[in-house]
Parts: C-alpha cells; structure tokens; sequence
C-alpha cells in the first residue's frame, strides 16, 4: 500500500505541470506542437501512399491474372482442337486400329506410321513436347520430341494402378481431361515437368472405343505465362519480387516457380490449416518456404479459370514493393531526428540564458518580499526580461515614496477616522425623529379615542403602520401575507382620502402566502391606479388585486383598474421611457418596480402593461417564485 501511494504520489507531482522550470516547458510545448504533429503526419501520409499504391498494384496484378487467364484459355482451346484433329483423324485412326488389332508385322508398322503423324501434330507447336497413344490392351505408342528411345517416359512415369485410373478416366469423359504435371526423367539425369491433357479415341464407324490419346506439354509453358512480367533482362533494381502458381480443383499444383512443390497439394490457400495428408501443404508456407520470400510481407491474390478447372494464384512481395517508399520515411524520420536534436539544442541554450535572467529577478522579489524595498535587479540584456527588471526597480522607488508619504498621512487618518465616528453618533440621534412621529401619532390616537371618535383613530392607527412599515429597510424581503395585510391599511387610507370612491377586489391564493416578496413591490402600481386610474371619478372605480403561483416556478400579480385608461400612444412613449431609464415624475412609481425587480430578480422578472383609453389599466408582474 505504501509502495502504491508513493508511486501514485510521484505519478501526481510529475504530471502538474506548474511545477516545470520554463527550460522543461519550451521543451514539452515544442515537442507537442512540432515532433508529435509532424510524427503523425509522416505516418498519415506514409499509410495513404502505401494504401494507394496497393490498390494501383492490386488493379494491375487483376489485369495481369485477366491477361494470364486469358492466355492460357486461348493456349488450351488450341490444345484441345488439336488433340479433337488428332482423335478424328482416319489415318491416324486405322493406324490405330492396326496397332489394337493387327499382327506383329501389321503392329510394328502401325508404330512408326503413327509416331510419323504424332511428330507433325507436335510440330505444329513448339510447346506440344510428346503425344502418346494408349490401346485397349495398354500397350502405347508415342512421340516424344527430346526422347526417341524405346521407354515411354510420359506414361510409364505412372504406376499400375494409376496408369488404369487414368485410361478410365478419359475412357468415361467426352471432354479432354487435364491430367496433373509430372516429373519426367531427361537426359542427362535431369527432371523436365509436364501437364497433359487426354481424350478417348472412338471409331466414328462402328462407335468402337480404341483407346486414348494423350498429349503432353512443358510445363515452363504455364511458367513463363503466369511470370511473363518478370524479364530477366531487368536490373535487380527495377524487378518486382513475385510469382504465381497455378493449382487445379483438387489442390494440386501444376505449375510453380520452385519445381519441388509441383504434384503437391494445397488445399484451401486462404486457409492457415494444414491437411491430414503430409503432402498437403498450406500455400503460405509453400510461398513461404521460397527463399525470396521467407520472413517477407506478402499480398495474395487469384484467379479462376473454369474451363480447365484451375486457379491462378499471384504473390507480390510487398516488402519489395514498397522499398522505395519505406526507404523515404526512413530518410524523413532520421533528417526529422537530426532536425529536432539541432532545435533542442538551440532551445536549451536559449533558456540556460533566459533561466538565468528568471533566477536574478526571481532573487529581487524574495527580497523585496522580505521587506527589503531598495533592492535593485541589473540584468546584461535588452529583451523584454531586462525591461522587466526596470519596471520593478520603478515599482520599488514608487514603494518607497507611497510608504513615506502613509507615514506623513496617518495622523490625518486618524483626524479623519474621528470625524467618521462623529457622523455615526449624529446619525443615531437622527433616527430619534422617526420614533418622535411614532409616539406623536400615538398620543393623538388616544385623544381621539378619549373623545370617542374611533374613526379617526383607525386612520391614525392605519397611518402609523403603514408609516412603521414604509420606513423599515426597502430592500427587506417579506411574506405575500405581510405585504397584503400593509396593503389593505394603504388602501382603506386612500378610500378615505378620497371619499370611498373606489372598491378593493382582492384575491390572493393561499398556497403562496407564506412566500417571501420584497416590501413595497405592489405600492407604487396600487397608487398609479389610484391616482391617475380614478381621477375624475366620484364613484363607480373598482381596484381589482389578483396574486396566484403561475407555472409552478412563478408569482403572478395583476393590478387592474377600470378607470380612464392610458392612449396607445402614450403607452409606447411610457414604456419606451421606462426602459430607457428616464425620470418622469407621472411615472416615477413605474419605473421605480421596474428597476427594483430588474435589480432584484434579474431575468426571472418580467412587467406588462395593457391599456385601453376610457376603459382601464392592467399592469401584469412575473417574479420567481421564493420561500
């Protein structure tokens, strides 16, 4: 546990940043602005050529294995018409017949008629290496361009029972079958690999199956098609590191640039699992296990052609590929880590010079700090530092004289201070005046009750409250309950005044008399209403006071009169002037709410005034509601 807190407590002081020097901050802030963006960038835009050079050299392998495709479609259709001539053929065909059927004398003429026609269809093709004829006893017959000898190596490379697998194979298809590459022993000890393609041979007279025809091709043929971009003639430089391989339905590969993996299988070459069968091999590591590209980024793509039933598959080395491109964003990380060494370098020289200047006035402020006001800070520079220095060397000489100059002004403080606490006393004496006006309107209450004139008494009474309350703090905030209570004395007041001739409609909710408003909110509107609402009138004028919760969040106080109403006109110019602050002693009382619950309650506030000439006012006030 203390291990922990010690390292979170170090975690916490090397993350506050207040704590670097400033040599540490020009550091951290050029590292953030300059190193990481730029870091950032490079690997933005390395990763956007990459991206788009690998769909410009997808686009192009596509169009390579369309051309491939295209090619080796073209180069069996031939194969196959030619093998079609050859089956059709009467010559070939009784010569055929001959070598089934004949003596040995008819069977040993037959042999080198039918090689003489075999040898004229090969040559017809450079790429056609050997035809062979297979009778019905499995005896053959065959031409083969780079062996002359009596041993067939084309189909006696297959064993027995493959040998039979393969006559009954092409016996049962219509079609030319694609038989898979094999090693075939060349002279000198050497392998030559090739593909085959075979197709029955019927007697078109008595529909009588002869036996098969098999025509052989150098497998270099498919090679030297799948590679055709690969030109030896390029310098090591220029070439792009790839190969293809073509595999048939089953797996098999037929065709590869390392002949050692030609015959072997790869099952699914998306796939990574390796076959129960150890001949099976995954085409990653058959791509793998190439020197070229051992420990290399690879791209895989393919191609079918279905006419053959084979897939080709394309492997473009992307290390390869890419070299130029990475070799750039080396370049640009090592000049970009020579750059920013340089820069640092310049930025720590530069701050040791800037710290030291720091430190001087740093120094000066301790001791000025201290009390030391005569220090001086001398700085060597003409910078913004050393002009730093100057004003504080100032600001300690203005120190200096404004603490003489509260030396020579304290006793003047002190006179001052007396006279302050005079004026207090005078102001408590004053507040013996209001107290006076209580107690004379008291004794001439009890007067007018001594004489039993309980009318005046109730005025004077009223009078008194209202006056208690008007002079008591403005800005105190009271209950709904206590403002109306002083309102009702206001108006039975007024009413008397002049001769009862208007009513009170009060109505006031009572979920918010205990909510708190502040005093003489409601006074100035109640006297508008009377003083300019009823003028003129002697009787007939209703005051109608309405306060009720509104939205929940809101009072809602409306004060309507049905008196002489205000013009429209008047009422913009009224309004106008209000908002614009404008004293007007008709209005005083308007503008004095107005400004009161602006200051009071701000936006939660709100005033609105209806008007119609001859017909009343209605003055509408929104306050936020409080407890």
């Amino acid at each position: 546990m203390k291990l922990f807190n010690y390292i979170k407590n170090n975690i916490k002081g090397y993350s506050n940043w207040k704590r670097y020097s400033i040599k540490a901050k020009l550091l951290t802030i050029f590292i953030i602005i300059s190193i990481i963006p730029i870091i950032f960038s490079q690997v933005f835009l390395y990763k956007l050529s990459q991206h788009y050079l690998e769909k410009k050299i997808t686009s192009l392998t596509d169009r390579n294995l369309f051309y491939v495709k295209t090619n080796i479609e073209t180069d069996m259709n031939y194969y196959k018409d030619t093998l079609y001539r050859i089956t059709v053929d009467n010559d070939c065909l009784g010569l055929e017949n001959m070598f089934n059927n004949g003596d040995e004398f008819e069977k040993a003429a037959s042999i080198n008629k039918i090689r003489d026609i075999f040898g004229s269809y090969s040559y017809s093709r450079s790429q056609i290496r050997a035809i062979t004829f297979v009778g019905k006893d499995g005896r053959n017959v065959y031409y083969d361009k780079s062996n002359q000898g009596i041993n067939n190596r084309v189909w006696n490379a297959y064993s027995d029972s493959s040998k039979a697998e393969i006559y009954s194979k092409i016996l049962n298809s219509n079609t030319p079958v694609i038989l898979p590459t094999t090693a075939n022993s060349y002279i000198g000890g050497k392998s030559e690999y090739m593909f085959h393609m075979g197709l029955k041979v019927r007697d078109i007279r008595t529909k009588e199956e002869v036996g098969i025809i098999i025509m052989s091709f150098d497998e270099q043929v498919l090679s030297d098609v799948c590679n055709v971009n690969m030109d030896k003639k390029s310098s090591s430089e220029d070439k792009i590191n790839m190969c293809s391989v073509v595999i048939d339905d089953e797996g098999r590969v037929i065709s590869f640039k390392d002949k050692r993996y030609i015959g072997t299988f790869v099952k699914d070459y998306t796939s990574k699992e390796i076959s129960d069968k150890d001949s099976y091999e995954t085409l990653n590591e058959l791509v793998y296990s190439i020197p070229n590209f051992t420990n290399r980024n690879i791209s895989v793509s393919s191609i079918s052609i279905e006419s053959v039933g084979w897939k080709v598959i394309n492997i473009v080395d992307k290390d390869n590929l890419f070299y130029e491109v990475n070799l750039l964003r080396n370049l640009t990380l090592a000049l970009l880590a020579v750059i920013v060494i340089i820069v640092m370098g310049v930025i720590i020289i530069f701050s040791n010079k800037f710290y030291e200047s720091v430190k001087i006035i740093v120094s000066g402020m301790k001791k000025a700090k201290k009390g030391n006001f005569n220090v001086k800070i001398e700085l060597d520079t003409e910078d913004e530092l050393a002009f730093i220095g100057e004003e504080f060397n100032e600001m300690l000489s203005t120190i200096n004289i404004l603490v003489e100059d509260i030396k020579k002004q304290s006793n003047y403080i002190i006179e001052i201070s007396n006279k302050r606490r005079e004026a207090e006393i005078k102001a408590i004496v004053a507040q013996i005046n209001p107290h006076f006006l209580y107690n004379t309107l008291d004794c001439i209450n009890w007067m007018a009750i001594k004489n039993e004139n309980y009318e005046v008494s109730d005025t004077i009474g009223n009078f008194a409250q209202i006056l208690r309350y008007s002079i008591g703090d403005i800005n105190k905030e009271v209950t709904i309950c206590d403002e109306v209570e002083w309102l009702k004395k206001y108006v039975y007041l007024q009413q008397i005044r002049f001769n009862n001739s208007f009513e009170l409609d009060l109505n006031v909710s009572e979920e918010i008399l205990r909510c708190r408003i502040h005093k003489l909110i409601l006074q100035p509107l109640i006297e508008n209403s009377i003083i300019h609402g009823f003028k003129g009138h002697n009787d007939g004028g209703i005051l109608k006071v309405n306060i009720n919760k509104f939205q929940n969040n809101f009072i809602k106080i409306i004060v309507g009169d049905n008196g002489n109403g205000i013009s429209e006109e008047e009422l913009e110019r009224i309004i106008k002037n209000i908002k614009l602050g404008k004293d007007e002693d008709e209005n005083i009382g308007l503008k004095n709410v107005y400004d009161r619950i602006k200051i009071y309650y701000g936006d939660n506030a709100e005033i609105n005034i209806e008007s119609f000439e001859g017909e009343g006012t209605i003055i509408t006030l929104l306050i936020s509601l409080q407890f």
